[in-house]
């Protein structure tokens, strides 16, 4: 049988080793540093996108909270003047004689700003009226 000859399976056994060691030099001399050197860049952008955006979140959390404690001492503030004010309760607009519609538009009003729920006031707009006015 020629192919376990010995003869014949030391020339191949040398050209597999100068083939892949060959190639093995060259891949690990030309193409393994650049494939590192992208690995490596990518993770330095990570990072500095990972720092940017805890550095943002920080801020918005941050902002977040002045704007609740903001609101919410003006929201108490409405609420004391509701509370003190006798020209703004809703039982001396009966004396007024106002329509039902202004009364129950002026009770939701009141009703959100003492329960401090800023997004019902957002979402109802006010157009100014003379209470005096029939």
């Amino acid at each position: 049988m020629p192919q376990l000859d010995r003869i014949i399976i030391s020339p191949q056994v040398f050209w597999l080793f100068i083939v892949f060691s060959t190639f093995y030099i060259v891949s690990t001399h030309f193409f393994l540093p650049k494939f590192l050197k992208a690995l490596k860049s990518r993770k330095g952008i990570i990072k500095t996108n990972e720092m940017e955006v805890l550095l943002l979140t920080k801020k918005s959390i941050a902002n977040q909270t002045e704007l609740k404690s903001l609101l919410l001492t003006h929201l108490n503030e409405l609420k004391e003047i509701f509370s003190k004010s006798s020209i703004l309760s809703i039982s001396n607009t009966k004396n007024l004689n106002t329509k039902e519609i202004d009364e129950l538009i002026g009770l939701i009003i009141k009703n959100s700003t003492l329960f401090c729920n800023y997004q019902i006031l957002n979402s109802i707009s006010i157009n100014v009226r003379s209470v005096y006015s029939k």
